[in-house]
């Protein structure tokens, strides 16, 4: 296996420079006389100034480091020389990052072939401090089988049965890009989706997010459907609704978009009519009715409701209404909540229980951290090298993170911050310590990895670590005591900057340092 790193090599550099790697030897890797072949001859020398990288090799005669030296002359990008390189190690076993089996050759020509601007050609800075992480920030790693998972479940709603499909996990880990992914495809096959997010105001209102939802719709079909299609289906309005079409302008105020007659309507009911028709009872029927207009199976609606752990049963029974209907409605229902934030008698197991005895089909999944090896891609993609050169990084951050790709993403962009990752110009590549990285506590610097302002869900999650259980309670004393305050969105924040600065000057210089 060796010689076949050895003799690739050799077909890179000719590839790259028109010339014959390493002349002197023969097929046969030996020459005349007690000389070694030149792959035996670089065990013995260092193929690159480990500290001047790519662009600082030569102090050696030796014919491997002139090879490179000729590919780096010839305009090579780095990567390739790296590549080189590190089949040189390997034909010479000498450590590094070297490669183990051809395998792992192919895997990164195919990062070079099919992501070139990330892994191939050379990232160029000002100087190393302007260098920018390559984030896929819209790419969702180690979901495969979640996404198959509730793309089978909508294409299923699209046959005419309304499905539901509940998503657990801690913030960050991803569950509103999972249910991101499907968007495309309701679109594709004329469907809508409508969304609402709920917070910790929003049992103050509870039946305000689902009406915002769904008074979403009125302006996707105004835009979606010919004029031709409007007037009949404000024909259809009118006749089902008969004298509450008011009623129904009025909880949907962009109805009147599909038909303005509907806004003079809307003015006749009554305020004090209005109040009293308007309980809840009241509201979820009338919502139903305008959705199994509206909703076929060639026309599903995916009603997306994230953060269900601030919805109360009032909202939730909604949704019930939608999904146990059995005249004609097409919904496709969508809720997520972070589990560690929900005790046994929160509504959505009310909701859960009576999906069970209405029949409706209902899917659950929880989405934990992601594993080491889709972890190791997320930070080869930021970082723009082979994943094997990031492996000894990634191992690190996923012990500091568990996985959590959110987790992820600030403790990178905290060690780039703190200079504990840096762009090499030499080198052409991010380098780091893993000894430094490994001693550094993710909770030592709250602010420095989430800014000033900390989500309630982040002290959840480390309250769950035995290591970090007493951080709930520290926050709960500076809260009583006027320095903290907990705002309407759920995160902690200094009650001012000159109190933010104060705990900073009392902290001590070797915890400042980390």
């Amino acid at each position: 296996m060796h010689r076949c790193h050895y003799l690739f090599a050799k077909v890179l550099h000719e590839l790259f420079t028109h010339k014959e790697a390493f002349p002197d030897d023969d097929d046969d890797d030996h020459r005349d006389g007690d000389d070694e072949p030149a792959h035996k001859k670089a065990k013995k020398v260092s193929l690159l100034d480990r500290e001047g990288g790519v662009a600082a090799v030569g102090r050696s005669g030796s014919a491997s480091i002139l090879a490179i030296q000729q590919m780096q002359r010839w305009g090579a990008p780095a990567s390739i020389c790296r590549m080189m390189q590190n089949l040189l190690e390997s034909a010479a076993e000498t450590g590094g990052d070297a490669y183990q089996t051809m395998g792992e050759v192919g895997e990164d020509l195919h990062l070079l072939l099919f992501d070139p601007d990330r892994f191939l050609f050379d990232h160029e800075a000002q100087n190393a401090q302007n260098m920018q992480l390559l984030y896929r920030k819209e790419k969702l790693y180690g979901r495969d089988e979640e996404e198959n998972l509730i793309t089978d479940t909508f294409c299923r709603v699209t046959r005419g049965k309304s499905e539901a499909f509940f998503i657990g996990g801690f913030s960050g880990s991803g569950k509103s890009m999972l249910v991101d992914t499907l968007r495309v495809r309701v679109k594709n096959v004329g469907g809508y989706v409508i969304r609402h997010k709920f917070d910790a105001i929003s049992q103050d209102r509870p039946l305000s997010g689902v009406i915002s939802a769904v008074n979403q719709l009125c302006l996707m079909i105004k835009h979606r459907l010919t004029s031709k299609r409007l007037i009949a289906l404000s024909n259809q309005l009118k006749d089902d609704f008969g004298a509450d079409i008011g009623l129904l302008a009025r909880m949907l105020p962009n109805v009147c978009a599909l038909y303005p007659e509907f806004s003079s309507l809307a003015g006749e009911v009554e305020d004090g009519n209005t109040s009293d028709k308007m309980n809840a009872r009241s509201v979820s029927f009338t919502l139903l009715r305008f959705v199994r207009l509206v909703s076929s199976p060639k026309r599903p609606i995916m009603l997306f409701l994230d953060d269900l752990q601030w919805a109360d049963d009032t909202a939730l029974d909604v949704v019930h209404t939608f999904l146990s209907d059995t005249m004609g409605s097409c919904v496709f229902f969508v809720g997520t909540y972070r589990d560690n934030e929900v005790q046994i008698g929160h509504a959505i197991f009310d909701l859960l229980q009576k999906l069970e005895t209405s029949n409706v089909p209902t899917t659950k999944l929880s989405m934990t951290g992601l594993d080491r090896g889709d972890l190791n891609k997320m930070v080869s993609d930021a970082l723009g090298l082979y994943p094997r050169i990031c492996k000894s990084l990634s191992d690190i951050v996923f012990q500091k993170t568990k996985g959590n790709p959110f987790f992820v993403l600030e403790f990178i962009q905290s060690l780039q911050s703190r200079g504990l990752l840096q762009y090499d110009s030499c080198q052409k590549r991010w380098v780091w310590n893993t000894d430094t990285i490994r001693a550094e506590e993710i909770t030592d610097n709250v602010m420095a990895c989430f800014g000033t302002c900390t989500n309630e869900s982040v002290i959840g999650y480390l309250s769950e670590s035995p290591e970090y259980a007493g951080v709930r309670n520290g926050l709960e004393g500076a809260i009583s005591e006027g320095f903290v305050e907990l705002n309407a969105e759920g995160s902690f924040k200094f009650v001012h900057d000159k109190v933010r600065e104060a705990a900073y000057n009392l902290t001590p210089d070797r915890e400042k340092k980390q």
